[in-house]
């Protein structure tokens, strides 16, 4: 069930009450792999309806059906404006500009129309290799400084 839509049964006869549904709600996810189409300049985009084999397990899956669109004609479908697009994007590089320098996290709610600026840490995220880079970077650092006082390496310091 998807939105109190049992889109298994529907899907061949009312496949798009079943599209009108996953676009109300999941109209975010449609709308930037819509975007993605377009930028990359696809000449069609595919939609796959894809089902539990069994309801309790997550692993194995079921393709229900297919469905191709022109990615501009789809964009028309959702009501897709690239120029909102992009208004939206440079309202969010404007306000991005406007922040001290930092690490920022942008997330949308997944509850409301509302995109938010996390200001985070500036080690969060980041990988157990780039600590590794980062740690290289700060032992070569090291090295130089400590050229002056090598024969007292083996000997602990007191």
């Amino acid at each position: 069930f998807s939105g109190g839509v049992d889109w298994r049964s529907r899907l061949d006869t009312q496949r798009g009450a079943v599209l009108a549904t996953e676009l109300k709600n999941n109209s975010c996810k449609l709308a930037k792999w819509t975007v993605s189409a377009l930028l990359a300049g696809s000449d069609q985009i595919k939609f796959g309806y894809v089902s539990r084999q069994h309801a309790r397990d997550t692993a194995k899956h079921v393709l229900l059906g297919t469905q191709q669109f022109k990615p501009v004609e789809f964009a028309n479908q959702i009501n897709l404006n690239m120029d909102n697009a992009w208004g939206i994007l440079r309202c969010i590089v404007d306000t991005c500009m406007k922040l001290k320098e930092g690490k920022y996290l942008i997330m949308k709610d997944p509850n409301k129309p509302v995109v938010r600026i996390y200001d985070i840490p500036d080690h969060t995220f980041d990988t157990d290799e780039e600590d590794d880079d980062d740690d290289d970077e700060d032992d070569s650092d090291d090295d130089d400084d400590d050229d002056d006082d090598d024969d007292d390496d083996d000997e602990p310091e007191k």
